[in-house]
């Protein structure tokens, strides 16, 4: 069962914690969202120079010269040239990766990623067992998928030299935990 786009664009920013990521995003940025699903978070952005959404449902296209979709596999998608880009996110995208390439893709993305660039993560991570089945089913639900949870403690431990963790934190909204890692590469 497909949720309206209407009736999406109106519930998911009641439970998307949209205000903390755009909060991290610099002024003029030049933005790479994988796994950018409807292209949410696009229509509360206001101060970018351009934004790539990559999805494997693309069903959106725009006008606008500074922004473009791609309907691609994200972590194929890192195998292209990606240095004109300087915000990368990921939002809820970890969770629909196998546990395998989770920390493949994000350290590919690292590596591809220069001085000065920002990479946003934001994933759900529950703190109790009934966060958790919740997510679980919603994600069941709404994207008809099983979902993997994201070690995001095990990724802190293990990034790169070149990295600086800008910030961390939980956020719970309604039964939704959300974990954000804000990370520069210097």
């Amino acid at each position: 069962m497909e949720i309206p786009k209407k009736i999406y664009f109106k519930l998911r920013p009641l439970i998307l914690p949209i205000n903390d990521i755009l909060s991290f995003i610099p002024e003029k940025a030049n933005i790479l969202d994988l796994g950018c699903g409807k292209g949410l978070l696009l229509r509360h952005l206001n101060y970018f120079k351009t934004y790539t959404g990559v999805d494997l449902n693309i069903p959106i296209k725009s006008d606008s010269i500074n922004v473009s979709f791609v309907k691609s596999d994200c972590v194929k998608y890192l195998d292209r040239k990606l240095s004109h880009f300087d915000t990368f996110l990921l939002i809820d995208l970890l969770h629909h990766i196998k546990p395998s390439e989770q920390f493949f893709f994000v350290n590919k993305l690292l590596n591809v990623m220069k001085k000065d660039d920002i990479l946003i993560i934001k994933d759900i991570h529950p703190k109790n067992i009934f966060t958790k089945f919740w997510n679980s089913f919603h994600d069941l639900i709404v994207s008809k998928q099983i979902i993997n949870y994201f070690d995001f403690y095990n990724l802190e431990k293990n990034l790169p030299e070149k990295t600086i963790i800008l910030k961390k934190h939980h956020k719970r909204i309604f039964l939704y935990d959300h974990y954000f890692l804000i990370i520069k590469i210097n």
